[in-house]
């Protein structure tokens, strides 16, 4: 849970938020505008210390305290990523506003030498602008004027607002290179007309970028280091001082001294940061990803919230900044967040003709991002594209981005591919929900137009348009299906501002029962590591899907999400749980298990976190992901359904029935939550007969209370190793069949033979 800051006891704004009553909202109004007023003297003062000191000396020494208390806090605390994480968030508001001081400074840089303690100054007044940004977001929020969600209008603008403040690079720079490979690929042709490099010249570019500020310091530091060693050795071989043994280096080899340089620039005067030096990008793509000092002419002009945070900081334009010797990016999160749109900008202004060029191949390719990510998940699934269907509503040919299905699951996706919205909230919040409304609701609204279709008969056809015909590709049913994802696709990360969206009236589960999720192409790319089979997959989106359904749950981002599942497994009931003795639940900082993998130096060579799986479980879902026979993704989900000690008493009951089949070769056993499943285990000479798993699985339903159950047969190896998988469904019998009373009577008598077993 995030901690929000505290104000002053006293101080305006804690007796505004005290106040009750018509007053109240006077006195917020009172210590809004006292807010702002504080926030632009802290932008001004700011702009005011960073102009003071050198430019590359500070950028190096703001990297320098980074790695610094790295080291510190990995001697104290170990391999915490959540403390690293706090510690590069502390630092890039400083470095984002750096970024923009330069950005917009037409005149001379400083010349004169660091001072440290003008730089802690500068550290305390960037912490202090951002609590006050925080106050302001609060205060503010509960004046607006507009009622866009109704009584949670309040809580949206804050959540809005405060977003706009915090959210800045939260990405794996390791996965720079996947992906702008795959973002950038549809572009190809012009990308080598304007820039004579291509896809993956680019992505190799920013890769680069990334690896240089993520381990050049560490790098630069264990060259010096050898360098040092070396001259230790050799002065204690030839008995002279450390000096002369540096010096007969620097005679024998010519670039001793120029390595050393490098080093030291790389660690004292932020060369890191400086692209020209550490990537082969052309310099046409720099100079379009950045801003020459001056060009910035907005973030400190006059005007309300000038150089504070509720305007829109250069950084999130162009990432980059052209310095004497180079193009510097402050921060190399800033890239990943900031460069698609950049290169996109300067593409069409090399090549105007290409506009609508991009527009197209963009949409070509966010439509089918999540098949072709996730091509290894989806294997076997039917999948269409550009699906028409006659709009129930207006009789119109209508059109779906993408539709697939994967046995029971049918999922629905729509790509927006428009630009993250750069209105603020606070100075334009009608603007910013506007622009967020926008993507969400277009997508969601078509998605629910194509399953209103779908519900509009039992197999429904889906066409194609070739040649100006529609010909039929299939039908469907949407009855055939368990779990129906509708999901809403863009190319950056968008889900900060999704989990707001659920609080648009519109915006409620689909038919009654089928939320809607917004995610990004940044995201499938961790998805695709992180449950890498079908079950884990749509497992993973059956909990995330019933988050999406639920208005009051705010959870960041799709990291903190997949954390959350690796951690919680089913935390949608813990949320729900919470929501019992509270009105709104905030999660967050689960990521930080995802973060962890991503910041080990050989974490490609390392397993992803995942959740415990025990022998005899893993090894089923493995045979049914393999097999993949009719039904089998409902076994999956109900098996992760379970929590870790439920996984544990079903793993140990299916040890106890496997290694007793070589005496006796067909076993039973009946789990499941809210389905139920029976699963036989059979040796090769062991076969139950039709009848009597129908017996047995009608038995079942009446027991459980289930209209249904599936059942699971497993051959199995003499060992009980699962082989070969199949499935069958039977339904409840009718309370008018003649031997209903017969099957009740033995129902009751397993349910009461099993209490008895629990009980002991």
């Amino acid at each position: 849970m995030t901690e929000e800051p505290k104000p002053e006891e006293g101080s305006n704004f804690a007796v505004a938020m005290m106040a009750e009553g018509d007053d109240k909202k006077e006195k917020l109004k009172k210590a809004a505008t006292e807010l702002r007023q504080e926030m632009e003297a802290s932008g001004a003062k700011i702009q005011e210390l960073v102009l003071a000191q050198p430019p590359t000396e500070l950028l190096g020494y703001l990297w320098s305290k980074i790695f610094l208390g790295f080291m510190k806090r990995a001697r104290e605390n170990g391999d915490d990523a959540s403390l690293d994480s706090d510690l590069i968030q502390e630092f890039q508001f400083v470095l984002e506003y750096v970024h923009a001081v330069w950005s917009g400074h037409k005149g001379e840089f400083a010349k004169t030498k660091l001072d440290e303690a003008k730089v802690a100054e500068l550290m305390e007044t960037c912490g202090k602008l951002k609590t006050k940004s925080m106050f302001y977001a609060m205060a503010s929020s509960q004046i607006g004027e507009l009622d866009e969600f109704g009584d949670a209008t309040p809580d949206v603008e804050f959540q809005a607002k405060s977003t706009w403040v915090l959210i800045r690079g939260h990405r794996y720079q390791v996965l720079e290179k996947e992906f702008f490979n795959f973002a950038l690929a549809p572009h190809e042709e012009a990308l080598k007309k304007a820039y004579d490099v291509g896809a993956a010249e680019i992505a190799d570019g920013i890769q680069s970028v990334a690896d240089s500020i993520r381990t050049g310091y560490t790098d630069a530091a264990m060259k010096l280091h050898g360098k040092f060693d070396e001259c230790q050795k050799r002065a204690e071989a030839e008995g002279i001082s450390i000096e002369e043994a540096a010096a007969k280096f620097k005679s024998e080899d010519a670039d001793y001294t120029t390595a050393v340089g490098a080093a030291m620039k790389d660690m004292l005067f932020g060369d890191i940061c400086n692209l020209s030096k550490h990537t082969k990008l052309p310099e046409s793509v720099l100079e379009d990803m950045a801003f020459a000092p001056g060009t910035d002419e907005t973030f400190f002009a006059d005007g309300d919230y000038k150089g504070t945070p509720f305007r829109t900081l250069p950084a999130r334009i162009k990432p980059l900044v052209k310095l004497e010797g180079g193009y510097y990016a402050t921060d190399g999160q800033f890239v990943r967040d900031t460069a698609y749109r950049a290169i996109q900008r300067g593409l069409i202004a090399r090549l105007p003709d290409y506009k609508e060029g991009w527009n197209k191949n963009q949409k070509a390719m966010t439509e089918t991002a999540f098949t072709t990510i996730l091509e290894k998940q989806l294997k076997g699934a039917r999948v269409f594209e550009e699906v028409y269907f006659k709009d129930p509503s207006t009789g119109a040919w209508a059109e779906t981005d993408l539709v697939g299905a994967i046995d029971d699951v049918l999922f629905v996706a729509e790509a927006k591919a428009g630009v993250m919205a750069m209105q603020s909230p606070a100075t334009n919040f009608a603007s910013h929900i506007r622009t967020i409304r926008e993507l969400v609701l277009k997508a969601y609204r078509q998605c629910k137009r194509f399953l209103d279709y779908l519900a509009g008969g039992t197999d429904m056809p889906i066409y194609r348009l070739k040649d100006g015909n529609y010909d039929e590709v299939a039908k469907l049913n949407l009855r055939d299906f368990r779990l129906v994802l509708p999901l809403g696709l863009t190319v950056e990360a968008f889900t900060p501002f999704s989990s707001m969206c659920k609080e648009i009236p519109e915006i409620v589960p689909i038919l009654g029962r089928h939320p809607f999720v917004s995610m990004s192409v940044d995201d499938l790319l961790v998805l695709n590591r992180f449950l890498p089979s079908a079950g884990s997959l749509f497992h993973y989106l059956e909990v995330r899907q019933a988050i999406a359904g639920i208005p009051q749950a705010m959870i960041f981002d799709e990291l903190d999400h997949i954390g959350a599942y690796i951690v919680r497994n089913r935390f949608d009931q813990d949320i729900r749980e919470q929501l019992k003795e509270a009105d709104r639940v905030t999660w967050d900082s689960f990521s930080h298990v995802v973060d962890k993998h991503f910041q080990l130096v050989d974490w490609e060579a390392q397993p992803v976190p995942s959740q415990q799986l025990p022998g005899r479980i893993a090894a089923i879902l493995e045979v049914l992901d393999t097999a993949r026979p009719k039904g089998w993704l409902l076994i999956d989900s109900e098996i992760r359904n379970y929590s870790d000690e439920g996984r544990n008493d079903v793993n140990g009951f299916i040890d106890t029935l496997s290694k007793s089949l070589p005496e006796y070769p067909v076993r039973r056993m009946l789990i499941g939550n809210m389905h139920g499943i029976q699963i036989w285990l059979t040796t090769s000479i062991g076969e139950p007969s039709p009848d009597e798993m129908r017996y047995q699985a009608e038995v079942a339903c009446l027991a459980f209370g289930k209209p249904s159950v599936i059942t699971l047969r497993l051959q199995c190896s003499p060992e009980g190793k699962p082989l070969v998988p199949s499935t069958s469904k039977y339904a409840a019998p009718s309370i008018l069949r003649q031997d209903y009373a017969q099957l009740k009577a033995e129902a009751d008598r397993q349910m009461s033979r099993n209490k008895g077993k629990r009980k002991k």
